[in-house]
């Protein structure tokens, strides 16, 4: 009878899985030797961060949590009833085990792959583009296997990512249609609409078995020529509250970008006199007071202009030296 276990054991099985790349969210178990036959006595070993599902026939028959288990009769009954066990076991029993990760998976990347019309209260009708991330658990492994693996049949991590990745967008593009703020404004906002999303998502996603843990909007962007309508408005703004400083913000960037070009400060003395001439005057217009300041507030707006890397740190010195001799 010794002899007999002895050669008995040497078909049982050691049913585990770890996964060392931490990047796998379900893994069928295989064996070496006679496909998916599992036998009676075996032992299944679950990790944390994971569980053992059992499918026979495509319909799922039990569930194992972490832990050490022997397969027999009581500890998997549902598994038993089904495919009928004669013998208690001794005959080989054909069953898929799908071992499903439950931790969570972040760092994953969402993206509209196409620009979402806006209707701005400022700029009418604005294309949309953004990206971020997410991070993601399952909650629910019997719901999970049901809708993702029976109804859409998704079994690959990427494929499953990706899925979520377009709830996210089609998330993010209802929440762009919902809100009433202008584009301006979205940024400060940020963090608001993540949760929003997470909301949406959460719900789109729940008969999935599946809970979005968190959501980031990591950039919004806009066409290159709302972007430069903002500056320009950004500008206009600058200039009613101090046009001496925005002439000189203007005066910066334009010497900066001319350095550039071959023989492109040649004409920039004129341009530069003339831009004094009409910030004098549009100085005037707008109420501001463009000839009593200090010398010390002077000082610190070159100051701003040099913090902003407008200025170089040379140019910030010739600046500095004409205000202090005048």
């Amino acid at each position: 009878m010794g002899f007999v276990n002895a050669v008995k054991s040497q078909f049982l099985d050691v049913i585990e899985f770890e996964d060392v790349s931490n990047k796998l969210l379900v893994y069928k178990f295989r064996r070496l030797t006679g496909g998916n036959e599992l036998k009676q006595g075996s032992k299944v070993i679950v990790r944390e961060g994971q569980v053992a599902a059992f499918l026979k026939g495509g319909q799922l028959a039990d569930i194992i949590q972490p832990g050490t288990v022997t397969l027999d009769t009581e500890n998997f009954p549902v598994l038993s009833s089904l495919n009928a066990f004669p013998f208690l076991f001794t005959s080989p029993v054909i069953s898929d085990v799908y071992f499903i990760s439950t931790r969570q998976f972040i760092d994953n990347k969402w993206a509209t792959k196409t620009p979402i019309l806006k209707r701005d209260p400022e700029l009418n009708m604005v294309r949309v583009r953004a990206f971020g991330k997410f991070a993601f658990h399952i909650i629910d492994v019997p719901a999970f296997i049901r809708e993702v693996f029976g109804s859409k049949g998704l079994v690959m991590t990427y494929d499953i990512v990706q899925y979520l990745s377009s709830m996210v967008t089609e998330a993010f593009a209802e929440m762009i249609g919902e809100t009433k703020l202008s584009i301006m404004d979205l940024a400060v906002r940020y963090r608001d609409f993540s949760s929003v999303i997470q909301s949406k998502v959460n719900e789109m996603s729940k008969s999935l078995g599946i809970e979005f843990t968190n959501v980031l909007i990591e950039s919004i962007n806009f066409p290159e020529e709302v972007e430069k309508l903002i500056d320009e408005q950004s500008g206009i703004g600058m200039a009613s509250r101090n046009m001496q400083t925005f002439m000189q913000y203007q005066t910066a960037r334009a010497m900066r970008d001319a350095s550039k070009q071959e023989g492109g400060l040649a004409g920039l003395g004129a341009g530069i006199a003339a831009g004094k001439t009409i910030a004098d005057s549009m100085g005037n217009m707008f109420g501001n007071d463009n000839t009593g300041k200090s010398k010390a507030d002077k000082l610190r707006e070159i100051k701003a202009l040099l913090d902003e890397g407008i200025l170089t740190q040379d140019e910030f010195d010739m600046e500095k030296k004409k205000i202090l001799n005048q």
